[in-house]
């Protein structure tokens, strides 16, 4: 069982009309939709309203195999978002949070809705940001912990909800010490660490707890850092339609493939790293971050170009 927690939200994407197309999104939530289409036993830790939104959020949860035992029901509205997006298909987003209802997890829930059989938590996101929820996720990550679990974090920085950066980089610093695997964009190492590069940045993370590190890096494809080796992934070979919740399903691909080895220096972590690519290749193939029923059958052909492996420098 995989346990990921954090934001649940409704993306108002816009279609070539002008129009608002309505997409259930949120990092935290499409990667268990993913994982749950992966074929993984996983649950969603999150709140979601009783509006009609977000009776549409927890019925593709259920669509795609996502248990709803640890889901917080809450009356606030549903959290939005609206991307803008560029000529290559990545996203820029307005958030609409205030008094919604991505935050509305708090820590006193956590004990009763975190599973004692548990191989995974994965957290980020909105919840390392928005009370109570950051809150809850703070208690989260040690409890899984201590119930046998590895522990995932994927901060995907929204830096228009960040109103206190030295703060938010407390508690990043604090979870990296619980943690397992870190994945981390380059628009992420960015905000980070602005004075250093996103492969430097990576491994100075690292040094704070991580065994493994994940940078993906768009059309670049993704590095793996582990063990004292950088290991470079190419991405798929893909067309792409948008790249919203490619990060996400990368995550999920890589838990859904890993067989857990804490110790980051097995081959097994290159390898669901390469699976992890061609999960996010798939997801820029359609529009949002919905994936598709037949994922497995969908996903890139395994045959791409080599990983080129080199010591950290």
């Amino acid at each position: 069982m995989i346990i990921v927690g954090g934001e649940a939200l409704v993306d108002l994407i816009p279609t070539p009309s002008g129009d608002l197309g309505v997409h259930p999104g949120g990092g935290p939530f499409n990667t268990a939709r993913w994982l749950g289409r992966l074929g993984v036993q996983v649950g969603f830790l999150g709140a979601l309203s009783e509006d009609p939104l977000g009776q549409r959020l927890r019925d593709s949860l259920s669509d795609a195999g996502v248990a709803l035992d640890p889901v917080v029901a809450t009356k606030l509205p549903t959290t939005l978002a609206v991307p803008q997006l560029d000529d290559a298909g990545a996203a820029r987003y307005s958030f609409y949070t205030e008094a919604t209802s991505t935050g509305d997890v708090r820590p006193e829930q956590v004990p009763a809705l975190i599973p004692t059989a548990l191989d995974a938590l994965h957290v980020g996101s909105f919840g390392l940001v928005l009370e109570p929820m950051a809150s809850a996720i703070e208690v989260a990550v040690p409890l899984a912990r201590s119930r046998g679990a590895l522990v995932m974090v994927d901060p995907n920085v929204r830096p228009t909800l960040i109103d206190d950066r030295p703060r938010y980089l407390r508690r990043l610093d604090a979870l990296l010490g619980q943690t397992d695997v870190l994945k981390l964009s380059a628009d992420d190492a960015a905000w980070l660490m602005p004075d250093q590069s996103p492969h430097a940045t990576a491994r100075a993370l690292g040094e704070r707890g991580p065994r493994v590190v994940l940078l993906t890096e768009g059309a670049d494809g993704a590095t793996v850092f582990s063990a004292g080796t950088a290991t470079h992934l190419p991405a798929a070979p893909v067309a792409v339609i948008d790249t919203i919740g490619a990060g996400d399903a990368f995550s999920a691909g890589f838990l859904a493939s890993w067989p857990g080895d804490r110790s980051g220096g097995s081959a097994a972590v290159s390898e669901a790293a390469a699976f992890a690519v061609r999960v996010a290749g798939l997801a820029c193939t359609v529009q949002g971050a919905t994936p598709p029923a037949d994922v497995l059958a969908r996903l890139p052909d395994a045959s791409s170009p080599a990983p080129r492996s080199s010591p950290q420098a």
